[in-house]
């Protein structure tokens, strides 16, 4: 059976992606799906940033809590509001290095279970050399910007097809069924099945 392409945007500073990544992680053991996680940066500049102990924080997080437990995840409030711009670009030049896995599950563990800034450079530096990359090679690609542009072009391919919020999944290689926010494992999966039974059609 083919596999199917599972195309998910996401950020690091967004609890819901966090809860979609433990889920996906849990459907890739019941399903050969081919996952590609897209950067799309929420919130690029402070000013657009809510502060952490904010009403609108407090809300949200009560539904991340929620779906927490309703997914058995465990998930941390994180101590700061961290801008994800150089997290994302870390995690692209892990991609180009064939190590994506390994260091998206790491920036993602840093800020929602251990409490790390991951806006901080030290952070980010510590987590690459961790998985065997060169940090100064990933500062250098800091200073040249050389994945800024690929941040830039995932945001615009959302927002073409009229979407601005993340988790957001396109699930199928014939046709592209999009489902966003969090959703329970076992309506993504119905919907992969959906995506399989679209190639026999």
């Amino acid at each position: 059976m083919e596999t199917i392409n599972v195309v998910i945007y996401s950020d690091y500073l967004c609890p819901f992606c966090f809860l979609a990544n433990e889920i996906v992680k849990r459907i890739k053991k019941n399903y050969d799906i081919n996952v590609i996680w897209r950067p799309f940066d929420l919130h690029p500049i402070r000013s657009m940033m809510p502060p952490i102990d904010s009403p609108y924080i407090k809300m949200a997080w009560q539904s991340v809590q929620r779906l927490a437990k309703e997914n058995n995840i465990e998930i941390k409030l994180p101590n700061y509001i961290s801008l994800t711009r150089k997290a994302l670009e870390t995690a692209e030049f892990a991609r180009e290095h064939g190590v994506f896995d390994e260091c998206h599950e790491r920036i993602f563990n840093a800020y929602f279970l251990d409490g790390k800034d991951i806006e901080n450079e030290k952070i980010l530096l510590e987590i690459v050399s961790e998985i065997g990359l060169d940090p100064e090679e990933l500062k250098q690609k800091w200073k040249d910007e050389t994945y800024f542009k690929i941040i830039v072009e995932s945001i615009h391919e959302l927002h073409s097809v009229g979407i601005a919020a993340v988790p957001a999944f396109f699930i199928g290689n014939k046709k592209q069924r999009i489902v966003v926010g969090v959703h329970p494992q076992e309506g993504l999966e119905k919907v992969i099945r959906k995506a399989q039974a679209d190639l026999d059609n």
